[in-house]
């Protein structure tokens, strides 16, 4: 036992060290929303989902552990980003048998209403347009042996502006490996694995009319759109009880996400526990302390904390609580809420 913690904590030093080493990686993505975490419980714990989130919430962090839920789970998650926009995350997981869990989650980010101009008016026309990004995911997760959970996730992708959008499919694929010994999980994810994509639509179609020797002729053309590639990343990383009463209890969590077109991050976090009703966590995540080059250095930021509160309605029916509050740097400071049923 004492290997295998050995040889995972080299690989998060590992990780940690390249990620630094290739922090000059600069790229262009699309659908960029999904990096965006979901989740009150995971935010304040320093971006940390891989191992310690189970049922539906897990969809978004690590499929393998939406099995890990006893019964019906179903969580939803609300966050007022910078600038107007909204996040609203919602799951919902099944176990069917021995056959496996199945899931489904809805990830809708709004960017609120947008001011319509041209260049012939460009104040404003007086009409608007409202983008946003969606990712409707289907899961299978199963509890492969004792201690092995694995799980798959498949991402139907879509995103509009105005009249142009782009359309794509993602995987995710995930494991855990419980060691049943102080709580310690270890978890492996690819997440966002697909084929480009890009932006079409008739909002790239333009009208011009031209002077010819025949007179005035219409004609219309159309602009090239570039090929985009997803926020594909490579996770691993280990949870763990520090300490465990009856009454009290805390949790260590960290992470090392590889991406393929940023910088890499790694998290930390803890939970505090008490009586498994009333929760306080703290986190901090290296993804803010970047500058606008990716190089390493500036802009502070990355800090989290939060709180919970779970009530039992029943020996296996809860309800969850969560608030998270993430200090994002030269942006504003951001307020996460999240409610998980499990029946």
């Amino acid at each position: 036992m004492k290997k295998i913690i050995a040889a995972l904590l080299a690989l998060l030093v590992l990780g940690a060290s390249r990620g630094y080493a290739g922090e000059d990686k600069i790229g262009e993505a699309g659908f960029m929303f999904l990096k965006i975490p979901v989740g009150a419980r995971e935010t304040s714990m320093g971006l940390n989902g891989l191992t310690s989130t189970t049922g539906a919430a897990a969809l978004y962090w690590n499929p393998a552990n939406v099995s890990a839920a006893e019964g019906v789970s179903v969580a939803f998650s609300y966050l007022n980003y910078f600038a107007g926009i909204n996040s609203n995350y919602f799951a919902i997981a099944a176990p069917i048998g021995e056959v496996g869990t199945f899931s489904a989650s809805l990830n809708y980010l709004s960017y609120g209403d947008i001011e319509i101009t041209t260049v012939d008016q460009p104040q404003g026309t007086g009409s608007s347009y409202s983008p946003y990004d969606m990712a409707l995911t289907f899961g299978y997760s199963k509890q492969i042996t004792d201690r092995v959970s694995g799980g798959l996730g498949v991402k139907f992708l879509y995103s509009k502006i105005a009249e142009v959008n782009a359309s794509g499919v993602a995987f995710d694929f995930g494991f855990t490996y419980n060691t049943q010994y102080r709580g310690l999980k270890l978890g492996f994810t690819a997440v966002n694995i697909g084929l480009q994509s890009r932006y079409q639509g008739d909002g790239l179609t333009v009208q011009e009319v031209l002077d010819t020797d025949l007179g005035n002729q219409v004609v219309f053309w159309k602009i090239g759109t570039e090929p985009f590639e997803l926020p594909a990343s490579v996770n691993f990383g280990l949870s763990f009880d520090m300490y465990r009463t009856e009454q009290n209890s805390v949790t260590g969590v960290v992470e090392e996400n590889v991406n393929n077109l940023q910088a890499n991050r790694t998290n930390f976090g803890v939970e505090y526990g008490f009586k498994d009703m009333f929760f306080l966590r703290g986190g901090y995540s290296s993804s803010f302390q970047k500058n606008v080059d990716f190089t390493a250095g500036g802009n502070g930021g990355g800090y989290s904390f939060g709180a919970g509160v779970q009530y039992k309605i029943t020996e296996k029916s809860r309800v969850t609580l969560d608030y998270g509050y993430l200090d994002m740097g030269i942006f504003d400071a951001t307020h996460r809420f999240s409610v998980n049923i499990g029946f």
